[in-house]
């Protein structure tokens, strides 16, 4: 492929030596976790897209998990979750999507309400999903790291926006459309969405492995400050909603306790930027984060893992995840 994003991808790795195949075959052997930050361009969309790329340690094929943050969030967004599906053996590929993503904030010659209009374009929604299928194409053809990546174990995961990203790449129709990535075998939503609890029926066309992960509090968030705020977001009951209607059999659902919206962000937040709700103490945020890597990477490596017995694989995932969560936290596996 000889695109100008495949080009400028190659030219950022080359200069810094972090993938396998630059390293003599004694360093190769000992390869740890690394991290490196790239931008590429979709020659289709013609959008430039931040990419966080977390290469797992070792020189073994591994599966890739693409995550795509909630509306202004940038490359540090899920970190922690990011970091342990890292450690626990795949590649993490982090986006920061145009002009939804983390330049949402840059206000020289704009306001914040009109970047928000921009951002919640209804074209915005299918570009994402362009993002996501155009960064996995590279993935799996980039010299670099092709090798390592396995195309049959690609999972996608995000936040707010991002899970509305992944719940259209995993087969919930957009528009009526279908675009949905068959390269894709599992999915999770931080903070699945839907408008209404109609809308949420269409959940019902996924046939992958789909996670919901949401929590007691979440619901809306207020996005900005001062007049330069909007309040986005779904009630908690469609959040649900998009877990009753996707099809038994592959379905997970976690409601965290004492976690709103912005718990799921995965980071640090700006509080001058996104609202918590008052009955959620941003102090236990680590801790609730702490869970979710407990109770999601037994997800992973089950749907995205290298064979085995279904019925067996699956019994361990439960026992992992349901040792992994609280009494008061709500776990189903359906």
């Amino acid at each position: 492929m000889r695109s100008r994003s495949r080009r400028r991808l190659l030219a950022v790795w080359a200069a810094l030596p972090l993938a396998s195949v630059f390293m003599s075959p004694d360093a190769r052997a000992q390869a740890g976790a690394r991290m490196l930050d790239v931008s590429v361009t979709d020659p289709l969309t013609n959008r430039d897209i931040g990419l966080r790329v977390r290469i797992p340690a070792g020189e073994g094929r591994a599966g890739l998990i693409l995550y795509s943050p909630g509306i202004g969030c940038g490359l540090s967004a899920g970190q922690a979750w990011c970091e342990a599906w890292q450690e626990a053996g795949f590649f993490v590929v982090t986006l920061d999507h145009p002009v939804t993503g983390s330049s949402l904030w840059d206000t020289d010659g704009t306001t914040l309400h009109e970047n928000l209009a921009r951002a919640l374009a209804v074209a915005q929604y299918g570009l994402r999903v362009a993002d996501c299928s155009h960064v996995i194409s590279l993935c799996l053809t980039t010299q670099e790291i092709s090798g390592r990546v396995d195309a049959q174990r690609i999972g996608v995961a995000g936040h707010s926006f991002g899970a509305l990203t992944a719940q259209s790449i995993a087969g919930q129709r957009l528009g009526g459309r279908d675009v949905s990535d068959s390269r894709v075998r599992a999915a999770i939503a931080f903070s699945p969405g839907a408008l209404s609890a109609e809308r949420a029926k269409s959940m019902a066309s996924v046939h992958i492995p789909f996670f919901c992960v949401t929590g007691d509090h979440d619901s809306f968030v207020t996005i900005g400050s001062g007049k330069e705020a909007m309040v986005l977001g779904s009630a908690l009951a469609n959040r649900l909603a998009v877990f009753d209607n996707l099809p038994r059999g592959k379905r997970q659902l976690l409601v965290l306790s004492r976690a709103d919206h912005m718990t799921f962000a995965g980071e640090p937040i700006d509080a001058s930027r996104y609202s918590r709700d008052p009955a959620v103490n941003a102090a236990g945020d680590p801790a609730a984060w702490a869970r979710i890597n407990a109770i999601t990477t037994p997800f992973w490596q089950h749907y995205l893992g290298q064979g085995g017995d279904p019925e067996s694989g699956r019994r361990a995932m439960a026992e992992r995840m349901e040792k992994a969560k609280l009494p008061e936290d709500r776990l189903v596996i359906d």
